[in-house]
């Protein structure tokens, strides 16, 4: 009698030759076959790495500090110009003091070239006259665009201040020796009145304007050559 073929349970797991190139590998950990993406912290960071320094706080930005505009500074320390009195453009002191103060003849580049009746710094509102032999007989110092010169800055002498006004003069100087009402030349226009010092070794004449405060010129003279009420 011939034997039954048995046939295997179904609940039996049917076990498979070998591939025939071979029995595939299995994923080794820590190989190629690696899951391609770690936990990464919140900011991007791989897990297990050390964490990056944070970076610097910003300095604080401070607004520049505004610094005040500052008036102009008056000149200090120049050559009193009542020492020209007297003297000629031809000597050297006189020469250092004209440049010092920008002085040129009015006819010609510069002081020592020639004698000049006349020289002129306008931007330092200062002139000077001349007699013919060069000696220098009056200083003017004008104010407030008088002759189209640039106000005077710095001390006018004679320990009269430096604010151009009559009751400036006044309180420095005192009470004036010769006073001038105000007057109309038919030429020029009008005037204020007038005030003359006279002072150690010198005259200061002051012309006002026609408000009678406001200082337009002084005129600096030796004694024995006092200016006309002008």
């Amino acid at each position: 009698m011939g034997f039954l073929e048995r046939r295997p349970d179904r609940n039996t797991q049917v076990t498979r030759p070998d591939d025939r190139y071979g029995s595939k590998p299995r994923p080794q950990t820590g190989g190629s076959n690696e899951p391609l993406y770690e936990a990464r912290r919140s900011n991007g960071d791989p897990i297990g790495l050390p964490s990056p320094a944070p970076a610097p706080a910003p300095a604080p930005v401070t607004a520049a500090a505004v610094v005040p505009a500052q008036p102009l500074a008056r000149p200090v320390g120049r050559t009193d110009l009542t020492m020209l009195l007297g003297r000629t453009v031809l000597e050297a002191r006189v020469q250092q003091i004209c440049q010092e103060y920008g002085l040129i003849p009015r006819s010609g580049p510069a002081v020592g070239s020639g004698l000049s009746r006349s020289y002129l710094a306008r931007d330092a509102g200062v002139e000077l006259a001349a007699d013919a032999h060069g000696t220098v007989t009056t200083v003017f110092l004008h104010f407030n665009g008088d002759d189209g010169f640039t106000s005077y800055q710095g001390e006018i002498p004679g320990g009269a201040g430096s604010v151009a006004r009559r009751s400036h003069l006044w309180a420095m100087l005192g009470r004036p020796d010769e006073q001038g009402d105000p007057y109309r030349d038919r030429f020029l226009g009008d005037y204020g009145p007038w005030d003359r010092w006279i002072l150690a070794g010198f005259a200061l004449h002051a012309q006002f304007a026609t408000d009678g405060e406001l200082l337009s010129r002084i005129t600096l003279t030796l004694p024995d050559r006092l200016p006309r009420a002008a």
